[in-house]
């Protein structure tokens, strides 16, 4: 997915453009530079890429928002594989003391 930050449009304080490397969608989504609870969204084209972005967000939100280093991709001729690791992997059982 192609994506760019516009900050020099007169009607917004930033844009952000998304398109599908089919470029067939695009969504723009303006941020005013103060409010952080509603953006003006503009789509067009068969996918809605911010409707995307928003349900991948979500999913991320019920994960418990794990970081970066807990997502894993693996790529094969056959065929990908994403995986979330748990975040916070169990400690190794303490050693006794004296050991």
């Amino acid at each position: 997915m192609w994506h760019s930050w516009d900050s020099g449009t007169d009607e917004a304080h930033t844009r952000l453009w998304l398109a599908d490397d089919a470029a067939t969608s695009w969504a723009s989504v303006d941020y005013d530079g103060r409010q952080t609870a509603a953006y003006l969204v503009r789509q067009h084209g068969p996918r809605r890429l911010w409707d995307e972005i928003e349900a991948a967000h979500q999913r991320w939100v019920r994960a418990g928002e794990p970081e970066i280093a807990c997502h894993g991709l693996t790529v094969r001729p056959e065929g990908q594989r994403v995986r979330l690791r748990p975040q916070r992997p169990s400690a190794p059982p303490a050693m006794p003391e004296g050991r």
